[in-house]
């Protein structure tokens, strides 16, 4: 599929990254909310975004997402932290996924470790990143409290 176009999220994509988060909310099983709903005008499309997101459209529709941003790792340096994927199935196998990572490689090239989260339930997902060269952190736990 050569139409794909890879780009940074914009206001046309609101209603797309509003839906893809909450797929894959859904597929890790996880408590479904509205927070990306009601923060992504102040977090992502004002002057000082708290994320990144790149797009892949198909025929000028959006069909695929990455969300990502930075933090650091005492003993690595800085991380880019890989929040959520999506892909529509429907576009599943035709190299959606690897434009969206080649382009994130090709922005972040001084990054030497990417890290993400995935659902306990979510197989294809752990199928991917390990084919990337994922690999599990055992013996870490990942704990969150919302204050």
């Amino acid at each position: 599929m050569s139409n794909i176009c890879i780009l940074h999220a914009n206001k046309k994509h609101k209603d797309f990254l509003i839906y893809a988060n909450k797929v894959i909310d859904q597929v890790n099983n996880m408590k479904e909310t509205n927070g990306l709903q009601l923060n992504i005008d102040k977090d992502y499309f004002c002057e000082n975004p708290k994320f990144q997101c790149l797009v892949a459209e198909v025929d000028n529709k959006p069909v695929g997402m990455i969300i990502y941003s930075y933090f650091y790792w005492a003993s690595d340096g800085e991380v880019l932290w890989i929040s959520q994927m999506y892909v529509e199935p429907e576009y599943r196998k035709q190299g959606i996924f690897f434009k969206l990572i080649s382009k994130l490689r090709e922005e972040n090239k001084e990054i030497k470790l990417v890290s993400c989260a995935t659902g306990e339930d979510n197989k294809r997902m752990q199928r991917i990143l390990k084919y990337y060269g994922g690999v599990e952190m055992k013996n870490l736990k990942f704990y969150y409290k919302k204050v």
